[in-house]
């Protein structure tokens, strides 16, 4: 019998992009920790790539919250007059640098992925090496509203574009892998015809279409289904949202105690 590669890592962690739903990632880390789990890796997209590098820099859960409480997107976009999107995120840009400890990817205490789109190939790519910072701007910059980063004469945007939920780059480094998804929604929801209104129930609509083969390869799916009613930049209820992160993981860990000593303690 041909035995099974090796894995490089026990347990991986994915963190799909969702703006401000990405508080629930902060709920979801804490009932993790409550159970003892420790992710090896982490990958994360937009929000999550934000969420993931803080917690892989040694944020706590509640450390996570606080940083996203003070320094919203909301609180810091900027309306701009370049060509490249309709606001600007130097000062969020700037709280980030402030609140990170790591400057490079190989200063994390945990291995991350990041991934962003390249606009000038139309294609995914993940990072995990080099410079941080505007690796995880590039992940979070939503196109239309936010401006394009360029890294090495390429532009890049909002990596939940192609894949909002990045379980791809761990499957086949991990033994486990939990996937925390804030991609569900109503795909009937009413909305306004504003340009912003539009940009998000756009960015909504791809977000949806690219995560269904991504669930299917989660040894562990979290997905609170309570969260569609919270846009993209409602910052005022991260508590609420955080919350309900932190139940539907408990939610999802209490219904498989064996699997998760498994995971936790049986042979890889």
């Amino acid at each position: 019998m041909a035995r099974t590669p090796e894995k490089t890592y026990r347990i991986g962690l994915a963190l799909s992009g969702g703006g401000a739903k990405g508080f629930a990632h902060a709920g979801v880390l804490k009932a993790l920790e409550a159970y003892g789990i420790v992710p090896d890796v982490i990958a994360g997209t937009s929000a999550g790539a934000i969420v993931g590098a803080l917690y892989a820099d040694g944020f706590s859960p509640e450390e996570v919250l606080r940083f996203f409480d003070s320094a919203s997107f909301s609180r810091f976009a900027k309306l701009t007059h370049r060509k490249g999107g309709l606001f600007r995120i130097d000062e969020f840009k700037k709280a980030l640098k402030e609140a990170l400890r790591a400057q490079t990817f190989e200063e994390l205490r945990l291995p991350l992925y990041i991934n962003a789109t390249d606009m000038h190939h139309a294609r995914n790519v993940y990072f995990s090496q080099g410079p941080l910072l505007d690796v995880i701007i590039a992940s979070c910059s939503l196109p239309i509203l936010f401006e394009p980063i360029v890294l090495d004469d390429v532009a890049y945007c909002d990596g939940g574009i192609i894949r909002n939920f990045p379980v791809d780059i761990l499957r086949h480094q991990c033994t486990y892998v939990i996937g925390v998804n804030l991609g569900a929604m109503d795909m009937e929801e009413k909305s306004s015809l504003s340009l912003i209104d539009v940009a998000q129930r756009t960015y909504s609509i791809m977000r949806k279409a690219n995560v269904l083969t991504a669930k299917e390869d989660c040894d562990i799916l979290i997905e609170p289904d309570d969260l569609d009613h919270f846009g993209l930049f409602d910052a005022e209820n991260s508590k609420k949202i955080y919350q309900a992160g932190y139940d539907e993981a408990m939610r999802v860990l209490q219904a498989s105690p064996d699997f998760i000593q498994h995971m936790l303690h049986g042979n890889v």
